[in-house]
């Protein structure tokens, strides 16, 4: 028995020390983030701009759907998403810095509430990217491995709102390379794999030309045309006359 444990621990031990060293060698969390902020053009760039606007077309594959989107947001956690769906029509989700909403043919106006008001609040901390004190409660690389066909870091991150998800960084590159995430939707509670392709300089930053999202086996596919800086009215966040109606 003796020499069986022996033996079995002379097997073990070079797995288990290579494993440790992987481990150990993984950079931190805060190097992978300020690896990223440099290969988008830099912290000091990211916190020049104040609002950004983002323009494009998406396809839903399977369904045959198709159309246009504008992504609006601006300073300290403003955002606005107009979609246009051809043969159906436009559809609208905001935050104004303290309420959330949607507009859709289907459901019509209605406030957003409980878990997705604070997942759509972080998704419009401006700030967002930088993963700062003011955003992040906790973020922790957790392995390296391969997704969408690179390399990557996979990283937890806990928002000072509890919102959790999995964030991907190329090794090489330190661009993002996607998300995997729970998210609360009026369908109920739905996991997300989003991946973050063809990145192209924007002015003085870089983003993502290509964003596919993958979500009850479903594959949604957005290519970004533009991305614009600093020319998003204030007056853009305000609340539509219908949402005013829902709001007691």
């Amino acid at each position: 028995m003796v020499s069986a444990l022996a033996a079995l621990a002379l097997v073990l031990t070079p797995a288990l020390r290579a494993e440790q060293a992987t481990q150990t060698s993984l950079p931190t969390a805060r190097e992978v983030i300020d690896k990223y902020m440099k290969a988008t053009g830099g912290t000091v760039a990211f916190k020049s701009v104040n609002s950004m606007r983002a323009r494009g077309t998406f396809t839903i594959t399977g369904q045959s759907m198709s159309g246009s989107l504008e992504m609006m947001a601006a300073r300290p956690n403003k955002l606005l998403t107009r979609i246009t769906v051809t043969g159906i029509g436009p559809l609208e989700e905001g935050y104004d810095g303290k309420i959330g909403w949607s507009i859709d043919p289907f459901n019509g106006p209605a406030l957003t509430t409980g878990k997705g008001l604070s997942e759509r609040a972080d998704e419009a901390w401006f700030d967002g990217p930088l993963h700062g004190p003011d955003y992040v409660k906790e973020m922790t690389v957790v392995g390296r491995e391969e997704f969408d066909g690179r390399q990557v870091y996979r990283m937890k991150v806990i928002s000072m709102r509890g919102t959790e998800q999995i964030e991907f960084f190329e090794v090489g590159s330190g661009l993002q390379a996607g998300i995997e995430a729970t998210r609360d939707t009026p369908m109920g509670t739905i996991p997300t794999t989003t991946m973050f392709r063809d990145f192209q300089r924007f002015g003085p930053l870089t983003f993502p030309s290509k964003v596919v999202q993958r979500l009850l086996g479903q594959e949604q596919t957005v290519l970004f045309s533009a991305y614009e800086y600093d020319n998003v009215p204030p007056a853009t966040f305000e609340l539509p006359t219908v949402i005013k109606a829902l709001i007691k």
